[in-house]
């Protein structure tokens, strides 16, 4: 008897330390998780730079002190990593070590390993780094941190990594091997070919949105050495599967932003994919710093000295490309190198909202995405009403809840993006439901 018991407490243990992504660190993953090896010392502990992108209570750190070049620390998982679908790892990180230190992520098991490399953009502050795992083997259930890969850390401040918030995504078949993108934007889907067309030295990559792990957004970095003009195409050069329908009438995108900066102008432009002469650029002004925001451009009111937009429709010009300009006019050298991230690109006045509007005010979604069913919850006032839409506008569902936790059943519904209208006594707004 004494021997059974025995073997079911070691089994017991032996499933408590399984962890599956994503990490928050919050409430599953302690310091107890971690394997360290060679000289690096992992910890779980109260957010010591509590700033910028990474506000969450609670990360990880690993301090690198002597050992080999590759010391760092490893977590085991419940199970196997399938990078089937969701391709890439992302991973917040803050150090003071110098730009362009490599951090390493590597998975592994006893029947082998894969590895693979991000270099930081900035000291000082949090970034998201990322790692794609395209056409890795699912045979892997072991994640490993290796920090200032190739360095022997000495235990100071530029050998002390921080890092949070890592999540496993779909970047929607990098290398063409999506469908082509079109608007709406909002970069959930798991079929779509997100590629982004960098120039100016702007470096773009598709990340967990930094203020809710349950929204995809697109990260741009514009680099210290940027031109005036750098910019991201919102696709691969094909542009979009379907031309932008530009009226006179109907002349407006709208784009939810974040920035580190409030008053910087960002740019929009569109353009035919195949001739870059017809064109028709117009901006709009941060107003916020630090936070989402979502800005409303108005191709009728055009860019000073570019191409008008009824000069285009009278000519019959096709805008089938779009491209944003984050601080336009300013280049990297003067500015430094500073990190914006974008979503849900649409046409016309209104576009779906990111949910973190929604969370400053009090409501909130959980899970989101979700298989099963979504938990909407107020903190403020009572839920009134909830309309659930596709993304083509038709209502799929009406309750009226009067109450501040209302569950939505996800089950009949197929894969994709709704949008929900919530209504309170304190007024109503939209949030992205994302179905898997």
């Amino acid at each position: 008897m004494n021997k059974i018991i025995t073997l079911i407490l070691l089994f017991t243990v032996s499933i408590s330390f399984g962890q599956s992504l994503p990490f928050d660190f919050e409430s599953t993953i302690t310091t107890s998780n971690f394997t360290d090896f060679d000289g690096g010392v992992a910890t779980v502990l109260a957010n010591p730079e509590s700033s910028g992108i990474n506000t969450s209570a609670t990360v990880a750190q690993i301090v690198r002190n002597g050992g080999q070049v590759w010391s760092g620390s490893k977590v085991v998982l419940a199970g196997n990593i399938d990078f089937t679908t969701n391709n890439t790892i992302t991973m917040k990180v803050y150090t003071t070590a110098p730009v362009g230190t490599l951090v390493k992520m590597k998975v592994e098991s006893g029947a082998g390993s894969e590895e693979k490399d991000a270099l930081t953009t900035v000291s000082g502050d949090w970034e998201t780094l990322t790692w794609d795992f395209t056409g890795t083997p699912t045979n892997f259930n072991e994640i490993v941190f290796m920090f200032d890969f190739g360095n022997t850390g000495d235990g100071s401040a530029t050998s002390t990594f921080l890092f949070d918030d890592v999540v496993q995504i779909s970047t929607g078949g990098t290398g063409g091997n999506g469908t082509q993108i079109d608007l709406p934007v909002t970069f959930e889907s798991t079929t779509v070919d997100y590629t982004m067309t960098d120039f100016g030295d702007n470096a773009s990559s598709l990340v967990v949105d930094p203020t809710n792990a349950s929204n995809n957004v697109m990260e741009v970095t514009k680099l210290a050495t940027a031109e005036t003009w750098a910019g991201t195409t919102i696709s691969t050069p094909t542009g979009l599967a379907t031309d932008m329908p530009f009226t006179l009438t109907d002349s407006k995108m709208t784009v939810s932003v974040w920035s580190p900066d409030a008053g910087i102008p960002i740019r929009l432009k569109v353009e035919n994919a195949n001739d870059a002469t017809q064109t028709c650029e117009t901006e709009a002004m941060t107003t916020v710093a630090g936070a989402w925001e979502t800005l409303t451009f108005d191709f009728a009111n055009e860019a000073a000295g570019t191409a008008e937009l009824s000069v285009g429709l009278q000519n019959g010009w096709i805008y089938s490309m779009a491209s944003i300009f984050f601080n336009f006019g300013t280049d990297g050298a003067t500015a430094g190198a500073k990190t914006y991230y974008f979503d849900n690109v649409g046409f016309g006045e209104t576009s779906v909202n990111t949910i973190n509007k929604l969370e400053v005010e009090g409501l909130n979604v959980f899970p989101n995405p979700t298989n099963n069913e979504w938990i909407v919850s107020s903190e403020n006032t009572d839920i009134t009403m909830i309309e659930l839409f596709d993304l083509q506008g038709r209502r799929l569902l009406l309750l009226t809840p009067n109450n501040r936790s209302v569950m939505i059943n996800a089950t009949a519904f197929a894969e994709g993006i709704y949008v929900a209208k919530v209504s309170t006594d304190m007024g109503t707004r939209t949030l992205k439901l994302v179905k898997r």
